[in-house]
């Protein structure tokens, strides 16, 4: 066996991470990469928030198409029976199941509406969230090129955070 073809077994002589001069910036490095969490956290639990919505929001779709048909039926099937003289009876029973099937419609599209809405808050505290993970990461790449994360650079980061917060909490 040649030795070009073995792999280096001794880990690389250059450090992947920084290498830190204070424990201040070990601290601020340490609360930057906490909040980056959090914003990935969060993304990641209102992007499946959402998706848990806009299936609710489906069922909820197919179930005003049912209801509406069933309505549409049961009223036209009343509508008929007192046109013929012959199921005179059946009319009453007959309206009343298509007045409840187009009541049931018109629960389901209210509660479709406000699924609707939800589904949009979520989507844009995931944008949001996205967009500020990826502002926090700008910054901190910006203030790493020089291997140290000043106060002022982590006053701006932690604002950024601050006001995603903000918000957050007005959507």
């Amino acid at each position: 066996m040649s030795s070009a073809n073995v792999l280096p077994s001794a880990p690389p002589k250059e450090p992947l991470y920084p290498v830190l001069t204070a424990p201040a910036e070990n601290l601020r490095l340490q609360k930057i990469d906490e909040m980056a969490n959090t914003l990935g956290q969060e993304d990641r639990h209102y992007r499946l928030v959402a998706k848990k919505y806009k299936r609710a929001k489906k069922f909820v779709n197919w179930g005003v198409a049912g209801s509406s048909v069933l309505s549409a039926v049961f009223s036209s099937a009343s509508l008929s029976s007192a046109l013929s003289v012959v199921g005179l009876l059946a009319t009453v029973p007959l309206g009343d199941v298509g007045g409840c099937f187009a009541l049931v419609s018109s629960g389901l599209i209210i509660a479709g509406r406000k699924l609707e809405a939800k589904i949009k808050k979520y989507q844009e505290i995931t944008t949001l969230a996205v967009a500020k993970h990826d502002t926090v990461n700008g910054l901190l790449s910006k203030a790493l090129n020089n291997n140290a994360v000043s106060a002022h650079e982590f006053d701006i980061i932690l604002s950024k955070f601050q006001q995603y917060n903000v918000l957050k909490e007005q959507v």
